[in-house]
């Protein structure tokens, strides 16, 4: 997902952006990531941390939050 709550507000992962933060739809611990693109740049996201809330949408459809 690429938006998460930090501090009550949203916001974008991206390289500046805390590690650590809370799903906007579960209130679970998200977890800041990054993968490096086909043409070389770098994409961040946010990822639900293993073991936590398995019934949130954006878990498994992080497109539609």
């Amino acid at each position: 997902m690429q938006k998460a709550r930090v501090n009550g507000h949203l916001v974008v992962a991206g390289p500046d952006a805390p590690e650590v933060a809370w799903c906007p739809c579960c209130g679970w611990v998200v977890v800041r990531r990054k993968r490096r693109k086909q043409d070389g740049g770098v994409t961040y996201f946010w990822r639900h941390k293993v073991g936590g809330e398995d019934g949130c949408p954006l878990r498994y459809h992080p497109d539609r939050g």
